[in-house]
């Protein structure tokens, strides 16, 4: 069953061992259970349009993310390693962000200074709860409200730049990763339901032509003839 996994999802077999043995050694699940919840992250990163491979790769390869923020048996770092590769970047990035929010007092001044060179107010409270409770998937969301658009990004000066980067915890070349990771997955995202759109009209077509096919041979069928 591991071997199958390595091969449907791309994970490597080194990976998928190591993986393994942290999650048990978090939640205390059989093996099989936990090879359950791997491919589930596999399937709905496939899902979300992101490579299982990488993702369950990214998720092997942060060991100490897993053990510091993992609930729920890990789901909640599947969650954050998918939308992390969704923004272009990886779960270590993520921790990062986290633990630099968790630094209180540091990160309230970045971002009271922040607030004063962007003009206007940066509130990351609820992006440093979400860490606190190990929402890593939240946690992103969040930031990216706090930035804004990309045309907004791009409106920002050097120095605002550097300072909204700093008060996040993140560098500025994967903060701009994430504002356009954002409006590529938004991209994504519509024309995943326009496709789903147009896949339904052609649906319920296909279901009024066979339904007035059908009844038009009925009627064929029970019409009297002449004697």
């Amino acid at each position: 069953k591991l071997g199958l996994m390595t091969g449907q999802f791309g994970i490597s077999g080194a990976n998928a061992a190591k993986l393994l043995k942290q999650m048990q050694a978090i939640n205390g699940a059989s093996i099989e259970t936990n090879i359950n919840l791997i491919s589930s992250v596999g399937e709905l990163a496939r899902a979300e349009g992101v490579a299982p491979g990488q993702v369950l790769n990214d998720i092997a390869e942060n060991t100490e993310t897993f053990a510091q923020f993992a609930k729920d048996g890990g789901k909640n770092i599947g969650a954050a390693a998918i939308q992390a590769r969704k923004l272009g970047l990886n779960l270590g990035t993520v921790a990062g962000i986290a633990e630099n929010l968790l630094d209180f007092e540091s990160s309230i001044e970045k971002s009271m200074e922040a607030s004063m060179l962007l003009g206007r107010q940066v509130n990351l409270d609820k992006a440093r709860e979400l860490s606190l409770t190990g929402n890593l998937e939240g946690l992103q969301k969040e930031v990216l409200k706090q930035v804004g658009s990309q045309a907004e990004f791009e409106r920002m000066n050097v120095v605002q730049r550097k300072a909204l980067a700093e008060a996040i915890g993140i560098s500025v070349a994967d903060l701009g990763k994430m504002v356009a990771g954002e409006q590529t997955s938004a991209q994504l995202a519509a024309e995943k339901a326009k496709t789903q759109e147009k896949a339904l009209q052609v649906e319920k077509a296909l279901a009024y032509v066979t339904a007035g096919g059908a009844a038009a041979g009925g009627a064929a069928t029970g019409a009297p003839t002449d004697a």
